[in-house]
């Protein structure tokens, strides 16, 4: 099987499987996701100079597809993390590229490598990095393709959809607790264990502070960080524009 019918493969699998997962989690992890994920990597890929985009491609359109298994679980109580679809996701691939491509069983390995560990919090990951050495780059891409589409506009879209059932801001404190705090200050401030990976958001400017935190503690790679950063302005500009709205503020 050539490349293109290969990718053109596992496209209409991932498009088809996500068709049907828990509704609640297409709201901002749909094929359009993957889709965006896919194209970010591809970028990203090129600007570190690893030259294995089919690998890159394969590894984006697999990396949310333990989340066609899995229902939406805890996502209303409050928490910014999805249900531990990583690891079901690394072993659903696997399964796949085994039964349905002629990959050899180590690149197969990387890809699920970086698919089990690509939404593992931040010192998780770090230390997963830590012990691959120079195999980690290709999870390195991933993590950060995947960050990347929880900044900027699209950032924003994801963050209003996926926690529409939160309101949308204090009125008392329309930025937010957690507004422009670093990850570590951030972590400080609410006490809780970033191995858990677990943050309070009580409302969609809560998690749009965290997705913005993405920034700080989440990218990898010096392309990505170069991409993120016009982004992550446009998030900031955007809850400095709707405070000064609310709040009848002249905006100069």
């Amino acid at each position: 099987m050539n490349k293109a019918d290969l990718i053109s493969k596992i496209e209409k699998y991932v498009e088809e499987a996500t068709s049907k997962q828990d509704p609640i989690l297409t709201n901002a992890h749909d094929f359009k996701h993957v889709d965006r994920v896919r194209n970010w990597a591809l970028i990203v890929a090129e600007g570190e100079d690893f030259n294995e985009p089919e690998i890159v491609e394969i590894t984006a359109l697999l990396h949310d597809i333990g989340l066609t298994k899995v229902d939406s679980g805890n996502e209303k109580a409050g928490f910014i993390n999805l249900p531990p679809h990583g690891p079901l996701g690394a072993e659903i691939a696997g399964k796949y590229l085994t039964e349905n491509t002629d990959l050899a069983e180590e690149v197969i390995g990387l890809i699920t490598d970086a698919i089990r560990y690509h939404s593992s919090p931040p010192l998780v990951a770090e230390e997963h990095l830590a012990a691959l050495g120079e195999k980690g780059t290709l999870l390195e891409i991933l993590r950060d393709a995947d960050n990347l589409d929880a900044l900027g506009t699209v950032g924003l879209m994801r963050a209003f959809t996926s926690k529409h059932f939160l309101q949308e801001y204090d009125p008392q404190n329309i930025k937010g607790e957690g507004w422009d705090l670093s990850s570590e200050d951030f972590r400080k401030k609410f006490g809780f264990d970033s191995k858990e990976g677990l943050a309070p958001v009580k409302t969609i400017i809560d998690q749009v502070n965290q997705q913005i935190r993405y920034f700080d503690e989440n990218l990898h790679t010096y392309t990505a960080k170069k991409l993120a950063k016009p982004l992550v302005r446009s998030m900031k500009d955007f809850v400095i524009q709707l405070e000064n709205e609310i709040e009848h503020r002249k905006v100069t």
